[in-house]
């Protein structure tokens, strides 16, 4: 699990900034995946109609979650249209979704923007010549067609380094008009001391939302900090860490791109050397150190789909947030 738990990417403000200066970018790829799609239909019609049936167990959270706009579906179409420094120019003028996607663009190509083109391509062909065998050569190979795919999109900002400022004030005035998963990130941005007490209604709301980077998200935050947490009709504890992987299964269930030409695998390929996976899934199953928490991460994973379906915020364990923080 030590490989797993790289990815996890449990950071406070303070990381979080150092996140954006590159200097822990391999730990926290799973925060840094910026195409998007949307929930199979089917499943948000399930999901939606279950719901109905339940009686309302939360009151209205104090925002309206901003439907999506025609217009920013098309940007959604095709991702690489977020990555272009003009756009970034004029991005306080545009939808709160198109604020989100222009702001994980800046994100994932903040390092590379500061460190030129040139030096960070140099950079990587001299990890990778230094570990260069006869025997690997074709391995090299698929790193480096992982290395040029993971920064494809991000050679328009060579000559354009990104404030970070920018990063975070497009997210957070997203966020403050509607978009789930501008909410959902900026969940991220909260202290590991402070309680998640009394976030269950903004947590609910944002998980009924279906999206998948929302669930990812709204899953890092609920894990990160934490030991071991509750889930199912029995309340059993679970170790978090496990967890925190099974929502990001999840997440991909739910349309989130985690498929062999991902950003995610793309990384882990070319900085890790860990290639030739198909799916996150598939990348699990050969690289995980373990077969028990493989098994319990496959089996967290149907635990959390049938409770997010459902959206039975109980068997999630998810009632605990009702609970305030107990005065000092």
């Amino acid at each position: 699990m030590r490989r797993i738990t790289l990815l996890l990417g449990f950071a406070d403000r303070a990381l979080l900034l150092l996140h954006l200066a590159g200097a822990l970018l391999m730990c926290q790829l799973m925060l840094w995946i910026t195409s998007q799609q949307a929930m199979d239909a089917k499943t948000r019609q399930v999901a939606v109609s279950t719901a109905n049936e339940r009686t309302p167990e939360r009151a209205a959270p104090p925002f309206r979650l901003q439907s999506h706009s025609r217009i920013s579906r098309i940007f959604a179409i095709d991702p690489s249209r977020y990555f272009d420094p003009g756009l970034a120019n004029v991005a306080e003028h545009l939808d709160a979704e198109s604020r989100y996607f222009v702001a994980m663009a800046l994100e994932d190509c903040y390092a590379l923007s500061h460190n030129g083109l040139p030096r960070f391509r140099d950079d990587f062909v001299h990890r990778l010549n230094s570990s260069t065998t006869a025997s690997n050569q074709a391995h090299n190979w698929a790193r480096e067609r992982a290395f040029e795919n993971s920064i494809r999109h991000c050679a328009a900002f060579d000559t354009a380094p990104i404030s970070p400022d920018k990063i975070l004030g497009l997210l957070q005035s997203a966020a403050r008009d509607g978009d789930p998963r501008a909410i959902a990130r900026t969940l991220l941005f909260r202290d590991l001391a402070d309680s998640k007490a009394g976030t269950f209604d903004l947590v609910t709301r944002l998980l009924s939302s279906g999206d998948p980077y929302v669930i990812r998200d709204v899953g890092l935050f609920l894990t990160r900090g934490e030991s071991s947490m509750m889930i199912g009709d029995g309340g059993v504890p679970v170790s978090a860490i496990s967890l925190a992987v099974a929502w990001e299964l999840v997440a991909c269930d739910f349309g989130m791109d985690c498929g062999s030409d991902s950003k995610l695998l793309n990384n882990l390929c070319a900085y890790q050397s860990q290639c030739g996976a198909f799916s996150y899934e598939d990348w699990l199953g050969r690289y995980s150190e373990s077969t028990e928490e493989l098994q319990e991460i496959r089996q967290l994973r149907m635990l959390l789909r049938r409770g997010l379906v459902a959206q039975d915020w109980q068997f999630l364990g998810l009632h605990a947030l009702k609970t305030e923080a107990p005065a000092a």
